[in-house]
C-alpha cells in the first residue's frame, strides 16, 4: 500500500484517530504472519543488515565526509563531551552538505560535540515498513551508543522523529539523553541576539516558502498533543495548550526565514497547506523507495502549490523532502530553487556571530505591566 505514513489523516481527524501508528501496526502483522516485504524494502533490509545503512553503502567510509574537512574532523569520537551530533544515513552517504553545514554551523555557535564513528541506520526506514524487530536491533546499538550522552542533536528529520517517539514507544521508557534539532538551535540564537543573519545577492528580492516535513512537522506535533491527553487529569483537553505547542514548535523554522527575508528585502510566503496540515513531499514510509513514480509526482504536485502562491526558492529540512522535491523539480521542469535551510545558512555564509548579543525588538523581554491601583 503505497500510504506515506504523512499523518494528515490524523490531524484531520476529529477523534484524533493515530492513523499512522494503525498503519505502521498492521504492516508489521503482515512481517510477523510470514509475508515476505516489497522487493525494494527487503533489499535495503539486507543493505542495513550487512552495512548499518539502507545504501548499501560501505559502512567504514560513513564518516569520510568528516574526516575529510580539516576544521569538522577533530570532532570524530572526541571524548570527554555532553553533546553529540547524529549524522544520519542520507547525510553522511548522499547529501553530505547537510552534515558539513550542520557541524559548521554548531562550531560557529561555539557547540562543542562529538560525532560518533560507530553510529548506525536509526532504523527509521524499517519501523515505517513493518520490520519491527530488525529496527528495534538497531535502536539498541543507537541507545547503547549515544546513552553516555546529554544532549544528541539532528539535522535529518526522520532521525529525528524515530528517536523522540518511536524509541520511546518501543521501551516503554524515557530517553536518556534530550533530543533537539539544529534548527532550534539556530532559532532560538537569532532570538536571543547572539547571531545576525546577512543578505546575499542570490536572495535579494526573491519569494520563498517552507515545506514542513511529515517527521519534523506533524508528526512531532500530533505527539506532543497525544501527550497532553496521556497526561490530562480529566477527560477534557485544554485546546489552549494545544494551540501553544503549535504555536511554539511550528515557529522555529520560521523565524530563521523571516530573518533570511528581512535581511535580504525579500518576501516568505505560506504554502496554503502548512503547518500540521502540510501536504506530504511524497518520499515517506517507505514509499519513495518502493513505488519512485508515485512519489516524485506528489512531490511535483506539491512544487505547483510553491509556484501558486509566488515562490521562487523552496525551503525545507529534511533530508529525504529535499531529495524528492529537487528530483521533482528537474523531472517536472518546475522553474524553482530548492534549499535546505541550514545548507542556506552555511552555503550562502548568513551567520554573523554578534559579541555583545542583543534580542532583536520582537524577541525582547516585555516590561510586566503594571497592576491597577487598588479602589479604595
Amino acid at each position: 500500500m503505497p500510504c506515506n505514513t504523512c499523518g494528515n489523516c490524523s490531524t484531520q481527524c476529529e477523534n484524533w484517530i493515530d492513523t499512522v501508528g494503525i498503519i505502521e501496526a498492521v504492516r508489521a502483522t503482515l512481517v510477523d504472519a510470514g509475508i515476505p516485504l516489497l522487493d525494494k524494502h527487503a533489499l535495503i533490509k539486507q543493505f542495513a543488515a550487512e552495512r548499518d545503512n539502507p545504501y548499501g553503502k560501505d559502512k567504514e567510509k560513513r564518516m569520510d565526509w568528516a574526516k575529510a574537512d580539516k576544521e569538522i574532523a577533530p570532532q570524530l569520537d572526541k571524548k570527554g563531551l555532553d553533546t553529540a551530533y547524529f549524522t544520519g544515513c542520507t547525510a553522511s552517504y548522499n547529501q553530505t552538505s547537510i552534515a558539513t553545514a550542520t557541524t559548521k554551523i554548531l562550531k560557529k555557535l561555539g557547540y562543542d560535540f562529538a560525532i560518533l564513528n560507530e553510529e548506525v541506520c536509526c532504523g527509521s526506514p524499517f519501523f515505517r515498513v513493518g520490520e519491527i524487530e530488525f529496527a528495534k536491533k538497531l535502536m539498541k546499538k543507537n541507545l547503547d551508543l549515544y546513552s553516555k550522552y546529554k544532549t544528541v542533536i539532528y539535522s535529518c528529520a526522520g532521525c529525528y522523529r524515530t528517536m523522540t517517539v518511536d524509541y520511546k514507544r518501543h521501551t516503554g521508557k524515557e530517553l536518556p539523553f534530550k533530543t533537539q534539532h539544529a534548527m532550534e538551535i539556530v532559532a532560538d540564537a537569532i532570538k536571543s541576539g547572539k547571531i545576525k543573519i546577512k543578505s546575499h545577492p542570490d536572495l535579494k528580492g526573491k519569494t520563498f516558502t517552507y515545506h514542513d516535513p511529515c517527521h519534523i512537522g506533524r508528526h512531532i506535533f500530533l505527539e506532543r498533543k497525544h501527550e497532553l491527553m496521556v497526561n490530562s487529569k480529566n477527560m477534557f483537553l485544554d485546546s489552549r495548550k494545544v494551540k501553544d505547542i503549535k504555536t511554539q514548535w511550528f515557529s522555529i523554522p520560521r523565524v530563521i526565514l523571516k530573518a533570511i527575508a528581512d535581511a535580504n528585502g525579500a518576501k516568505f510566503v505560506e504554502f496554503y497547506r502548512n503547518m500540521e496540515e502540510s501536504f506530504c513531499c511524497g518520499a515517506g514510509g517507505g514509499v519513495r523507495t518502493q513505488y519512485p513514480d508515485f512519489s516524485l509526482k506528489t512531490a511535483s504536485l506539491r512544487l505547483d502549490e510553491a509556484e501558486a502562491v509566488g515562490a521562487q526558492i523552496v525551503t525545507t529540512e529534511c533530508p529525504f523532502c529535499w531529495r524528492n522535491l529537487s528530483d521533482a523539480n528537474d523531472k517536472f521542469k518546475h522553474p524553482l530553487k530548492v534549499w535546505g535551510i541550514l545548507e542556506m545558512l552555511d552555503q550562502l555564509n548568513l551567520i554573523e556571530v554578534q559579541a555583545n548579543p542583543v534580542p532583536p525588538p520582537e524577541y525582547a523581554a516585555k516590561p510586566a505591566a503594571e497592576k491597577a491601583p487598588k479602589k479604595k
